[in-house]
């Protein structure tokens, strides 16, 4: 199988951190084609020489799609976004640490290998705007699309509506759920980790980080965990690394949406890099840059 990556990178320093250099060196075992599209770095570090195929440096406004479109654009000579000569095309970012292990057996995990559009987490949106049906999302951080929806009409009019919009919320709306419900609609959609067949987030799920010293910390985590939707990369990571998904989200880190005790997810972060022979220190030393410029 002939397979492309298209990484979209963005850095508020510039820079390529060694986090994302070692994460284009594992990626660069699994691709014939390796392709990295910025939005903020004007250049590749003298590390990733030979590593990288293409580098595209951009404006940054359309978010992660808008790098991704041009990263399929320079795939696709005739401009239909087909990536002709590829079986497979993967579209990830540098919002996550990883992968922490070889990413080889992702490829043909037998849990995706019979999806045209597949992902790491398969979760469920909020239905918004009416509705009481939950929508499928395919975390956008990794998607790989293959041949049969590569060449589909529905793929290519999907990246030709691609434009830039104001807000993140926007993105998620319009893209990171129209990829599902517009571009892979009639495909088989699959997810290393598939929320619809996981069970409920439960007391083994948060025993770990709760705390009689920080009770309020703990009962919002409670409260959260009890919602029937959530983000399992956000609220259940050890979950997602156990499943063999191996990448942790920066957010988890940085901003903690469901106030998880950092000491836990760090010791599991520590295990799974251990496992994949995954440099630790690589996510210690980005967290300590971007926290001191706030």
């Amino acid at each position: 199988m002939r397979r492309a990556v298209v990484l979209a990178h963005h850095d508020p320093d510039g820079v390529v951190d060694p986090h994302v250099v070692r994460a284009l060196e594992r990626y660069r075992g699994v691709a014939d084609r390796l392709v990295v599209v910025s939005t903020s770095a004007r250049r590749l570090p003298a590390a990733l020489d030979g590593t990288v195929d293409i580098f595209l440096a951009r404006d940054n406004t359309g978010y992660d799609f808008g790098s991704w479109r041009a990263g399929l654009a320079a795939l696709s000579p005739r401009g239909a976004f087909d990536a002709p000569g590829y079986d497979e095309v993967l579209c990830v970012n540098d919002s996550v640490y990883g992968p922490l292990a070889d990413p080889a057996p992702l490829m043909t995990d037998p849990r995706t290998a019979g999806a045209d559009l597949w992902g790491m987490v398969l979760s469920r949106q909020p239905p918004r705007g009416g509705g009481r049906t939950p929508r499928p999302h395919l975390q956008s951080w990794f998607f790989a699309a293959r041949r049969a929806l590569l060449a589909a009409p529905s793929w290519q009019r999907f990246w030709e509506g691609v434009t830039a919009l104001d807000t993140k919320d926007a993105v998620v709306a319009r893209y990171e759920l129209g990829l599902s419900e517009r571009a892979a609609a009639g495909f088989r959609i699959a997810g290393l980790y598939d929320a619809g067949l996981a069970p409920p987030a439960g007391w083994a799920d948060v025993a770990a980080h709760l705390s009689p010293r920080r009770p309020l910390r703990s009962w919002r985590l409670l409260r959260k965990a009890r919602r029937p939707l959530h983000n399992p990369a956000e609220l259940l990571p050890a979950r997602l690394l156990a499943a063999g998904v191996p990448y942790l989200k920066v957010s988890l880190l940085r901003v903690n949406h469901y106030g998880l005790d950092p000491r836990v997810v760090r010791a599991d972060l520590a295990a799974a890099a251990a496992a994949g022979g995954y440099d630790a220190a690589l996510v210690d030393a980005h967290l300590a840059r971007i926290t001191a410029r706030g």
